[in-house]
C-alpha cells in the first residue's frame, strides 16, 4: 500500500513541476499568435445593416444570439452566433460565407506563427481529443507539428504545440484521467487523494509520537563519573 501511495504522490508531484515550469502563454500558443489590422469601414464600401443579414426565425432551431462585423482576410462580413451554431455572412452581399480549405490556410497563416508548409483536413464531430470542442473545423497542421484549428465562422479556435501536447498528457496523469483528461471529480482520483492524504497524515503522527516519547535533554540522568 505504502508503495502505492508513493508511485501516486511522485507522479502528482512530476507532472504538476511539468505543468508548472512551462508559462501557459507558450503553453498554449498565444506567443505565437500574429495581431490581426481591425476592419477599416473607412475602406470597407458600402454595407447591410445586421437586420438585413439575420436569417428568418423559422429556418433557425434558436433566434440568433449574436452578429459581430468584423474582417475576415481583409473583407467585411457578419460573424452570427445562434444555438451552438457559429457561421459567416458577407456584410455586402449578405451570403452566407463558408470557409474552405483554401481559406482555412490563409486564415493560420494570417493569425498564427507557422513553418511552412501547411496542410488542411476537415474534421467533425467528435472533435479530436486536444480540440475537445464540438461542431467541426479545420485542422491546419505545420511542418513542426503545430495544428491551428479554424472554426466555421473563420475563427482560430485553438493552436496545439507540441508542448500543449505534453502539457496535456500530464494533465490527464495529474487527474488520473489520461484517456478523456476532463473529469476532475470521479471514484479514483477521490480514492487516491483520501488514500495519500491518510498515510500523510498517520506519518506525521507516527513522527510527532516518537518524538513525544523522547525525554528533553534537560530531564535526562548525566552518565555517572568513572
Amino acid at each position: 500500500m505504502g508503495v502505492v501511495v508513493a508511485a501516486q504522490l511522485l507522479l502528482w508531484t512530476a507532472s504538476g513541476l511539468f505543468m508548472t515550469s512551462n508559462a501557459i502563454e507558450t503553453v498554449r500558443g498565444t506567443t505565437l499568435r500574429r495581431d490581426v489590422p481591425p476592419l477599416d469601414l473607412r475602406r470597407a464600401g458600402p454595407l447591410l445593416p445586421p437586420a438585413a443579414v439575420l436569417p428568418p426565425e423559422a429556418v433557425l432551431a434558436s433566434p440568433v444570439e449574436s452578429a459581430e462585423l468584423t474582417s475576415l482576410l481583409g473583407a467585411p462580413v457578419y460573424r452570427l452566433s445562434s444555438g451552438g451554431r457559429h457561421w459567416l455572412v458577407d456584410a455586402r452581399s449578405g451570403q452566407e460565407r463558408p470557409i474552405g480549405r483554401g481559406e482555412a490556410l490563409a486564415i493560420a497563416r494570417q493569425q498564427v506563427v507557422l513553418v511552412e508548409p501547411l496542410t488542411a483536413i476537415r474534421v467533425g464531430d467528435p472533435p479530436p481529443l486536444e480540440l475537445r470542442r464540438p461542431g467541426g473545423a479545420w485542422r491546419v497542421a505545420a511542418a513542426d507539428g503545430t495544428h491551428v484549428y479554424i472554426g466555421t465562422a473563420g475563427e482560430v479556435m485553438a493552436v496545439r504545440t507540441e508542448l500543449w501536447r505534453w502539457h496535456d498528457f500530464a494533465w490527464g496523469l495529474h487527474i488520473l484521467d489520461p484517456a478523456g483528461r476532463e473529469a476532475t471529480h470521479h471514484p479514483l482520483l477521490i480514492a487516491s487523494a483520501l488514500l495519500a492524504l491518510a498515510s500523510v497524515v498517520s506519518g506525521i503522527i507516527l513522527i510527532a509520537g516518537r518524538f513525544g516519547r523522547r525525554r528533553p535533554m534537560s530531564q535526562r540522568r548525566p552518565d555517572p563519573v568513572r
